[in-house]
């Protein structure tokens, strides 16, 4: 698990690299993109006993999300990888396709997914992930004190990133619409890592939450019949 968890985060590191692909040469954007193809092989594999317990789960609220946010990010990820084919210039340039205007456009639109879903599929499992951390650091039970820290800085990340969200269009670059913005990375090459981190941060801390709300709600009930 502690391995799993290592290579989970390097692909989502990965993914906010290959946003900042004006910052990046094209060759080292499509290296960090096969890598990143390369990690989500790996992580299939390490979780195939999950597919194959699908269709004998009782499905709930809860997992019913679950399942449609993989759907989703096969979905996404399966449109990354062919588009990456057909616009590659360094690494694939014979299953290239000449001009591509489109297929950049899809394969770009689809980046910007492929974060939002990311997140998600993290905040239904960070409880998970969490767990993992807690047990690599040794550390014990959580404390009070240690739980109001650990709150305040998830609203600090998710204050943040709702105003990165702003800053940086995501709304807008999510709705394919086209916008005008274009991070400067000569002023500041961090900012552009820490405000995408903070929306993936955003997300994964609105559905662990949204779920932990459902999760008790649904206890509520059976608990009153």
């Amino acid at each position: 698990m502690r391995f799993r968890l290592v290579l989970d985060l390097i692909a989502v590191g990965l993914i906010v690299a290959c946003l900042a692909y004006w910052w990046l040469d094209n060759l080292s954007h499509e290296l960090f993109g096969t890598v990143l193809f390369t990690l989500v092989i790996v992580h299939n594999v390490f979780n195939r006993r999950w597919y194959g317990g699908v269709t004998k789960r009782k499905l709930d609220v809860i997992r019913i999300i679950n399942l449609i946010t993989i759907v989703s990010l096969a979905i996404a990820m399966t449109i990354m990888f062919l588009t990456s084919l057909l616009i590659s210039r360094d690494l694939f340039p014979l299953t290239a396709m000449g001009g591509a205007f489109v297929v950049r456009e899809i394969h770009m639109f689809t980046g910007y997914w492929m974060l939002l879903i990311v997140g998600i599929h993290l905040g239904t499992r960070w409880q998970v992930v969490m767990d993992v951390f807690y047990g690599m650091i040794g550390m014990p039970a959580r404390s009070a004190c240690q739980t109001a820290i650990l709150r305040l800085l998830t609203a600090l990340i998710m204050a943040w990133g709702v105003k990165s969200s702003f800053d940086m269009a995501f709304g807008s670059k999510l709705m394919l619409r086209y916008s005008l913005d274009m991070w400067d990375f000569n002023a500041s090459t961090l900012g552009f890592f820490v405000n995408y981190a903070s929306i993936v941060g955003l997300y994964i801390a609105a559905t662990h939450f949204g779920l932990r709300l459902v999760s008790m709600r649904a206890r509520r009930r059976m608990a009153c019949e």
